[in-house]
């Protein structure tokens, strides 16, 4: 039985949609050309190639008709059509541009930010360390990037990587959590603790204004390492500072006794031992000429001859109590919980985390005086106090609040305090612990830290960007007698009004006929 050419024609022209669609839809999919996409589109060039050579009669006695005319122009109208929408996607996405219409100009960057990238002599890249799990974080954070691309220029560049699937990349760029935005200017860059306009413009700034940052960590008194890598160690917080473009070294003041020029931060991490009162007067003189100090003291029994604890007294107001912080809102209540954050640089960005200080004192903190500004930065719940009796610590059975003896809470175990004239910075806080290896990426505890040292070291941010003010908008709900007025006019008058049209028209339609 012989097939007709026509009926052939019409099964090569389905085989060959059938394999276009299917190739289209593979490559779709799986976003790669396959064996799949290309068998696929082999079939649709023999398919569509023999419906054309099958019915080839078909097609000419339709090229000569009116309606393939008329196919042919609807045709090329829809080609131009798709070429215009093409050039003009493709010139909109070269070429990207997005209009601010909030009255506050909400999400525009401030001219601070402006001026900065206006200034810029090199390429900036901004690379999000985002992975699949985070993704919400990176589309909320792309619309800000996308402002910095658009207002540098050409200068900024945006992209985003996975840091499980390429972990030596983030490992490369100082990457330790996910989530993190690393700003880089040629081989330099920086981690941004928290993706927001501030930090970035601020990073921009040190990166392409590069100078000496030294941040020391005091040694000879069984302080901290910020070189150990066991859980006692400070060598995540290292880690931490070097991705923030800083210079950490080590500094003993029995050997050089005096802090050497251009630190910008000097770290007491945890000392066992006592500094000697030469010491405390390099510490007192470095301060004088404007330094920054970040001093992290255990309770230790046996330590109440401390030069150090004497000097924070009574030069700057920060007192060390003997104690030990016992916390009955923690389920550890050796590990004191912040409560409460006082609003300050170091703090602000912390408001919605918790930081906890295993084995911590409290301090005493003097009010503020001329020229000199004291802040009670973090403090306990009131459920808790100041323990006298350390020889029981460790034993949490055996330790019960004495009145009289023990300090009830709210308890402070951070301060701060800033001398405006001379410029010095000062952070004290009753706990080493918190900064350890082994808790450091727990809640807020390293945020705490490294925010502690950015601040005594006056790097917190290095311009001040205009705040935005948002205009509060109220309605003022209408009055019962207007609600009637529109409940009239929208439901019974307008409506009838038409229902009355209607009906005379039809009417004098009707008379007519």
């Amino acid at each position: 039985m012989r097939v007709p050419r026509r009926t052939l024609a019409i099964v090569a022209a389905v085989l060959g949609a059938a394999g276009l669609l299917v190739a289209v839809a593979v490559f779709v999919v799986r976003q790669q050309s396959e064996a799949a996409v290309v068998v696929g589109l082999l079939v649709a060039v023999v398919g569509l190639l023999g419906a054309m050579l099958l019915g080839r009669e078909a097609l000419v006695r339709a090229a000569h008709g009116r309606q393939a005319r008329y196919g042919l122009n609807a045709l090329l109208a829809t080609a131009a059509l798709l070429g215009i929408l093409i050039l003009i996607n493709v010139g909109v996405f070269q070429n990207p541009k997005s209009w601010d219409l909030t009255e506050d100009r909400q999400y525009s960057l401030t001219p601070e930010t402006i001026g900065a990238l206006v200034a810029l002599n090199a390429d900036v890249r901004l690379i999000g360390f985002y992975s699949q799990e985070r993704a919400d974080s990176r589309e909320s954070l792309r619309p800000l990037l996308q402002q910095y691309q658009e207002e540098s220029g050409g200068r900024v560049s945006v992209e985003f990587i996975d840091p499980r699937e390429q972990p030596f990349v983030a490992q490369e760029y100082g990457v330790a959590r996910d989530a993190s935005l690393v700003v880089a200017i040629g081989t330099a860059s920086e981690v941004t603790s928290i993706a927001s306009e501030q930090e970035i413009t601020g990073a921009i700034i040190r990166l392409a204004h590069p100078g000496s940052r030294a941040v020391y960590f005091l040694t000879g008194h069984g302080e901290r390492d910020p070189q150990g890598s066991d859980e006692l160690g400070y060598d995540q917080l290292r880690q931490a500072l070097e991705a923030k473009n800083y210079t950490v070294q080590d500094l003993s003041l029995l050997i050089t006794p005096q802090v050497p020029e251009g630190a910008l931060a000097v770290v007491v991490a945890g000392p066992t031992a006592t500094l000697s009162t030469s010491e405390v007067e390099a510490l007192g003189i470095y301060l004088e000429n404007g330094g920054g100090l970040v001093v992290l003291e255990d309770p230790l029994p046996g330590m109440a001859d401390d030069p150090l604890a004497a000097f924070l007294a009574s030069q700057w107001g920060l007192g060390l109590r003997p104690d030990l912080v016992v916390d009955l809102s923690s389920s550890m209540p050796l590990s004191a919980i912040a409560a409460s954050y006082a609003i300050h640089p170091v703090t602000d960005k912390l408001q919605s985390l918790a930081t906890y200080f295993p084995t911590s004192r409290s301090l005493t903190v003097a009010p503020s005086a001329e020229g000199t500004t004291r802040t009670e930065l973090v403090l306990t719940g009131s459920n808790s106090w100041g323990e006298t009796d350390l020889e029981g610590m460790g034993q949490e059975t055996s330790i019960e609040f004495n009145d009289g003896a023990d300090t009830p809470g709210p308890l402070i175990v951070g301060a701060t305090a800033e001398d405006s004239v001379k410029g010095a910075r000062l952070v004290v806080i009753g706990d080493s612990d918190f900064g350890s290896n082994a808790i450091f990426f727990d809640l807020g505890n390293g945020d705490l830290l490294v925010n502690s040292i950015d601040w005594a070291a006056g790097q917190e941010a290095l311009i001040s960007l205009t705040a935005k003010e948002t205009t509060q908008r109220f309605v003022t709900p209408p009055s019962r007698q207007v609600l009637a007025l529109v409940f009239v006019m929208g439901v019974i008058a307008i409506p009838g009004l038409f229902l009355i049209l209607g009906l005379t028209t039809w009417w004098g339609r009707r008379a007519k006929a």
